[in-house]
């Protein structure tokens, strides 16, 4: 296994704030462009974007080295991991630049989005886009909590069968209870920036290796 597959479970199941190594407090939470990354090992979103072999490639191999890099900048002290979290921030950025099309940029920073609205939503900017309430920020930080101890649940279960199910019926319930939450208007915001619903299969690494 060439990457953990826990740290892939950042993104494959929306908002969830652990990391690999646990070294994280419930503050640290993936960038967009690492959230991006993490989507990009998986095969249902490189077939959406018609990645050639060689541009698969390049992800996992870069995306293997910056997974390394993410856990242990996790270890180090807050000004510092900082400091080295926003230089990995910086080199995601240039990777896709180098390697996507503006295209495929644009359709995976939707895709991002839709599986990760949950870590999303929280942050300054989309709270002043959506000019979300004291009320529902509480909610979302809420079901952020428990979409973290729903996720353990699955992933401490002495069986592996049906996880994916598992993990798959937790993002849409967590979808379900986002759009709860949100007023007409602000729906309807979302839905401009999420684009067409991604229908790919997010497969745990551990099980496709």
């Amino acid at each position: 296994m060439r990457a953990s597959w826990k740290w892939a479970l950042v993104l494959a199941v929306p908002a969830v704030a652990a990391t690999a190594a646990r070294a994280a407090d419930e503050d640290t939470l993936p960038n967009m462009t690492t959230a991006q990354l993490i989507l990009l090992r998986q095969k249902s979103v490189q077939d959406e974007l018609r990645l050639t072999p060689d541009v698969v490639k390049k992800v996992m191999d870069f995306t293997d080295k910056e997974a390394k890099a993410y856990v242990d900048d996790l270890k180090l002290g807050e000004d510092e991991r900082q400091k080295k979290i926003d230089e990995l921030e910086s080199h995601n950025k240039k990777f896709l630049e180098d390697n996507l099309s503006a295209g495929q940029r644009k359709r995976l920073e939707q895709i991002a989005l839709q599986c990760a609205g949950l870590i999303q939503i929280t942050r300054p900017e989309a709270v002043r886009m959506l000019n979300l309430s004291s009320d529902q920020q509480a909610k979302f930080k809420e079901l952020q909590r428990q979409a973290r101890k729903d996720l353990e649940e699955i992933e401490n279960a002495r069986s592996r069968e049906g996880r994916n199910e598992k993990v798959a019926k937790l993002r849409e319930d967590i979808h379900n209870k986002i759009e709860a939450i949100l007023t007409a208007e602000q729906k309807a915001k979302v839905k401009e920036l999420v684009g067409e619903p991604f229908k790919g299969k997010l497969v745990f690494e551990e099980e496709r290796d």
